[in-house]
């Protein structure tokens, strides 16, 4: 999508360029053809190019008369191929979009302490929807452009499409990454799938952000050893999670239907989040149970 984008823009910057060096071409031409000066070479180009039909500023000599139909020819074709291109790109929204990606990077380049998924798969787009509903700051990033329109898609009721902050690009270039700003990101999330693709980016990952968080994907189970020689702080693997879910609803059915209906239920509002305790606090050191939350009515306030 963005490498799309900067085509069509390089298409627009050619055709001006096109116009600006037919115009230059005819210039030239008078000057070494007729021998006039830059004034009256500039006037007969640009008469001759917007074919308004004033006088000649001088007579023509036969090659002069040459010149001019020759430079009819390649300025009306050069006027109608730029006139094309400026037409599309406009019609299109291309300078819309070119405006959007543009404020995005900017966007993109003040973040800090985001988290940034790579990949796109059915994981991927649950992580992503997950952190747009938390309203956590991240930045998705995709080899493959379609992706980003599936995202936009299972993300729609949560968030809206222009506050995606999103990088179109190689997992195997670190430029994707630094476009996604890994610099100043606390987690990457890897969903790519492949795993040999998931170990290539944790390792390039961790290269570039020694503080990282890593949390990555495995297809295959034989993959989590070399997953985390690369650095990855988490592994998962969906095959593993299956299997034990399952195993927990046949050993205990109770507990793992609450859990299910805690995760999946859109009316049930419950969250569960880790809460750090100051070690000067009361609660530093015990249990639940001992610390009498409930009781307590100051216990926020502690420094």
């Amino acid at each position: 999508m963005e490498e799309d984008l900067k085509r069509r823009i390089r298409h627009v910057i050619l055709a001006f360029s096109l116009v600006a060096g037919v115009f230059v071409f005819g210039v030239l031409g008078y000057m070494i053809i007729e021998k006039w000066d830059v004034v009256d070479a500039l006037f007969m180009t640009a008469m001759t190019l917007s074919t308004v039909g004033y006088g000649l500023p001088k007579p023509l000599d036969y090659n002069g008369y040459l010149f001019t139909t020759i430079l009819i020819v390649i300025g009306i074709s050069t006027y109608l191929y730029a006139i094309g291109v400026v037409t599309s790109f406009f019609l299109d929204g291309d300078l819309r979009k070119y405006m959007r990606l543009r404020r995005m990077m900017r966007m993109i380049e003040k973040m800090e302490g985001h988290c940034i998924v790579m990949g796109g798969s059915e994981i991927g787009k649950y992580v992503v929807r997950q952190l747009a509903n938390r309203k956590y700051p991240f930045v998705f990033a995709t080899p493959t452009p379609s992706r980003v329109d599936e995202v936009k898609r299972a993300i729609s009721d949560v968030m809206k499409e222009e506050d995606l902050m999103y990088v179109v690009g190689d997992a195997m270039d670190e430029q994707t990454l630094l476009k996604a700003g890994i610099s100043k990101a606390s987690t990457l999330v890897i969903t790519l799938s492949d795993d040999s693709l998931n170990v290539y980016v944790s390792l390039m990952a961790r290269n570039m952000n020694k503080g990282l968080k890593i949390i990555s994907e495995a297809d295959n189970v034989t993959a989590i050893k070399r997953l985390r020689y690369a650095g990855v702080d988490n592994v998962l693997s969906a095959t593993e999670i299956v299997g034990s879910r399952i195993a927990s609803l046949v050993l205990n059915p109770a507990l793992q239907s609450f859990m299910d209906i805690i995760h999946q239920s859109n009316n049930i509002h419950l969250k569960m989040e880790e809460v750090l305790v100051n070690v000067k606090s009361p609660l530093a050191g015990k249990t639940l149970k001992e610390a009498q939350i409930t009781h307590i009515s100051h216990i926020f306030d502690q420094k």
